[in-house]
């Protein structure tokens, strides 16, 4: 045994006392939140995890400077919101910009799933990512529809082949991407594009909270300019972007968050 207290060898008897005790313990807590949850004195934390297969992508679009007042119109923003620009990898400036996340999740959601964000200011300057467009092949739930039916989405990797459809016939975001046989470096997120997610608001006002690791902080994400894509964009978004994204973002390994959902909406403003 070692003198130090905390430092002591662990047998087999000893590590299965402590597995029953962790279970036993955890569990009557676990039950305990439940309840003050359903009375509303604490706030829900579930799992979502962004899978590493397909490989989660973003395409970073810069917004057109002439429309950008109708815009953010067109986009009415709750009140205490406004477009703000922002950094997205660590050498930008930073711009005004409209991103597409399409990804596989399981854990709070389940599927492929594809989110148009913009970044706006918050009442206390803070950068905020706001999804405004969210579509998912499986069935789900977000606080502006409540109950979102299933729609087209797919996004699937053939050896260094990545295709990606989003949206009907007619209306839709179709890319193929040909990732080059050398390796793109790592390029870093800027600090505020990363801290963006820390609260992500949704059109209503209402936001959810996340709560994230090196994962994302310090996530291995690759960059390639447009020129690896073929890109058809057919989506109402379209028209407000530049054609050719700033960025192609592909991350190397999975993220994991734990979210608040919903996490404002007792207190979220109500606006018409």
């Amino acid at each position: 045994m070692s003198r130090f207290g905390l430092v002591k060898s662990l047998s087999w008897s000893g590590k299965l006392g402590r597995r029953m005790l962790k279970r036993f313990l955890y569990t009557q807590m676990a039950v305990w939140t439940a309840v003050k949850i359903l009375i509303g004195r604490e706030m829900p934390l579930l799992p979502f995890r962004v899978e590493d297969d397909p490989p989660s992508i973003y395409w970073v679009f810069r917004l057109k400077p002439a429309g950008l007042t109708e815009f953010s119109q067109k986009l009415k923003l709750p009140p205490q919101f406004k477009l703000t620009p922002i950094r997205c990898l660590a050498t930008d400036e930073p711009e005004y910009w409209l991103t597409l996340n399409v990804y596989r999740v399981s854990g709070l959601a389940n599927g492929i799933r594809a989110e148009w964000s913009v970044y706006v200011e918050d009442e206390a300057g803070e950068s905020r990512y706001m999804v405004v467009d969210a579509r998912s092949s499986q069935m789900s739930m977000d606080p502006v529809d409540v109950i979102t039916p299933a729609s087209r989405v797919a996004h699937e990797r053939t050896g260094q082949v990545i295709e990606t459809v989003v949206g009907d016939e007619g209306a839709s975001f179709v890319c193929k991407i040909d990732v080059p046989d050398s390796v793109a470096s790592v390029a870093p997120a800027a600090a505020e594009w990363v801290t963006a997610n820390d609260y992500i608001y949704w059109g209503n006002g209402i936001c959810d909270r996340t709560f994230y690791g090196g994962s994302l902080a310090y996530a291995k994400q690759r960059r390639y300019g447009g020129e690896v894509a073929t890109i058809t964009d057919q989506s109402i978004w379209a028209e407000f972007v530049e054609p050719d994204p700033a960025h192609i973002l592909i991350f190397d390994h999975a993220i994991e968050f734990v979210v608040s959902p919903w996490e404002n909406v007792d207190h979220a403003p109500i606006f018409d």
